[in-house]
């Protein structure tokens, strides 16, 4: 031990870690106030782009889902395998304990059986729709026919709520590991009752589920979220037989339970969606086509 050399390195304890070209933003919802976590894509601000428009991601639960979609989308769309889009993290109320806000904004009844208030879906969803989304496409240059939606968990449920409330808000969906079970499987029933009336559906769902989150031998939840994931894709299979607009994707992730489903979900759900030569949702294509022909970043 007396011989072990000595390593040296700079601290620089008064310097935060940032995620480049991004930043935060407050906005209020009444008494309510948020944050919302803005990054956007390289090349956003340069002269060559200053005409281009950008598909928007918008996130919930910012503070576990920013860090993650910024990191897995980074090397595809350095590398142009991935269409650049703006990404949005909406926080939970700023002031108020995390799960408290999560189950009050993303479930969409009521349930008195629990302690903490349920049910503000349709107010959070509102405050999506009339602050939220205005407020990037005045301030950014956004594509409104390409804004996408991803939510784990509670924020997974809530997502296939706005799909069955108002889901031409989005045009696509990744739902990873929904909470489906919320209230007696309160919401596939809803959703099977109203799903004459959502034929029209026009949008790419893209759901992720961990293998073992059911509550079966060996799972590792209370729920069976693998079957109403396969329950819910079952009603969109149904609705696809007679709407071409209408796309849908259930991964199902090996050994994964739900504490870690997300990573995965998030990498081949962006994919699905995003891939520049395959994506379900490529758009502004001519910008792209130009973007790579002119264009040279690096990877990292």
């Amino acid at each position: 031990m007396a011989n072990k050399p000595v390593i040296e390195a700079s601290a620089h304890l008064t310097t935060p870690f940032s995620i480049p070209r991004s930043h935060t933003v407050q906005i209020n919802d009444k008494e309510r106030n948020y944050k919302l976590y803005i990054k956007l894509p390289k090349g956003y601000k340069s002269s060559a782009n200053r005409d281009r428009q950008y598909p928007v991601i918008y996130l919930t639960d910012a503070m576990y889902t920013f860090q993650i979609m910024s990191g897995v989308t980074r090397f595809p769309m350095n590398s142009k395998q991935m269409q650049p889009t703006i990404i949005v993290g909406i926080s939970w109320e700023l002031g108020l304990r995390s799960d408290h806000s999560r189950v009050r904004d993303y479930t969409p009844t009521v349930d008195t059986s629990w302690k903490k208030v349920t049910g503000g879906a349709d107010r959070h969803l509102h405050f999506l729709k009339s602050k939220i989304i205005p407020y990037m496409e005045q301030n950014f240059r956004t594509v409104p026919e390409q804004r996408t939606y991803v939510g784990n968990s509670l924020g997974g449920l809530f997502g296939a709520y706005i799909l069955l409330k108002q889901p031409e808000l989005f045009s696509n969906y990744l739902l990873g590991s929904p909470s489906l079970w919320w209230q007696k499987r309160q919401f596939l029933t809803q959703f099977a009752k109203n799903i004459a009336s959502l034929r029209e559906i026009d949008a790419n769902v893209f759901i992720g589920i961990g293998a073992l989150e059911h509550n079966g031998e060996d799972g590792d939840s209370q729920h069976n979220m693998v079957a109403d994931a396969q329950h819910f894709k079952a009603l969109l299979n149904n609705l696809e037989v007679n709407n071409p607009a209408l796309n849908s994707k259930l991964l199902i992730i090996d050994e994964a339970h739900h504490a870690i489903a997300f990573a995965t979900t998030a990498v081949h759900g962006m994919d699905w969606l995003f891939n520049s030569k395959r994506g379900k949702s490529i758009g502004n294509q001519t910008a792209l086509t130009q973007e790579l022909a002119t264009t040279k970043e690096e990877r990292f």
